[in-house]
Formats: C-alpha cells, sequence, structure tokens
C-alpha cells in the first residue's frame, strides 16, 4: 500500500458529531483505500456498527481498556506500521504515546469544524455561480 498515513485509520467517536466524521472517514477510505477500524466504547458504538458495517473491516473493544495501548498492540499484532495509521478521537489529556510512536492523531471536533467550513465555502461559491 502507499505510504499515507491513512492505510489504516482507528476512530473512536466519543461524543463527535458521527454524521459529518463518518462522511469524512468514508471519503478517505475510498481515496487512500484505507481500512477502518472502530473504537468500540459503549452501547451506542456497537448500535453504530451494526447500521454501518460496510465501513469498518475491524473492532477494537476499548472498554476497559487504555485507548493509546489498545492501538499500539493492534498494531503490532497486525504488522501495521504506526506511520501509515490515524487515531481519529480523543486522547485522555497529555496522552501523547500515539504520537510518540508515530501515529496521526486527529482530534475529531477540529475535524468537523474543519469540514463545516469547507461546506461553507463550497457552498458560497456555487451560489453565485447559479445566480448567472
Amino acid at each position: 500500500m502507499a505510504a499515507n498515513c491513512y492505510s489504516t485509520i482507528f476512530v473512536n467517536y466519543g461524543d463527535a458529531d458521527r454524521d459529518i466524521l463518518t462522511r469524512q472517514l468514508r471519503m478517505l477510505k475510498e481515496r487512500y483505500h484505507s481500512s477502518v477500524v472502530l473504537m468500540l466504547a459503549s452501547d451506542k458504538d456497537s448500535q453504530f456498527l451494526g447500521q454501518n458495517a460496510e465501513l469498518f473491516v475491524d473492532t477494537i473493544n476499548i472498554t476497559d481498556s487504555d485507548v493509546s495501548e489498545a492501538v499500539l498492540e493492534y498494531c503490532q499484532k497486525g504488522h501495521i506500521s504506526v506511520k501509515e495509521a490515524t487515531y481519529m478521537g480523543e486522547l485522555s489529556d497529555g496522552d501523547t504515546r500515539l504520537k510518540e510512536a508515530g501515529l496521526e492523531v486527529k482530534n475529531p471536533d477540529e475535524m468537523a469544524e474543519s469540514y463545516k467550513k469547507a461546506m461553507e465555502m463550497l457552498q458560497k461559491m456555487v451560489n453565485p455561480m447559479l445566480k448567472r
């Protein structure tokens, strides 16, 4: 697989906007041919998996686990390069282990905000064109 930070995407939805984050995940998965791994932390995640099973290649149950440790262990066992993986989700305060290991870490709230701004810009660009 091409060397990019999206060969494997670990997603931990938490309280993030699932609709927007899922749109972004679908785009990244298609563009980079990524494998998406869902971090199961709640019943809400399990229900979401049932409704969107085609998006995910695997899951990691983290209800009683350390998230960073679970991701690093998954990479090690699956022979996944951490330099080609991305983690999308909140980490506990001060937890830098994933970044230190080489994973790109993305905050889902920041991703959602960036997506909304991009859609607003696109809408502003398209609306003047439609008025012509």
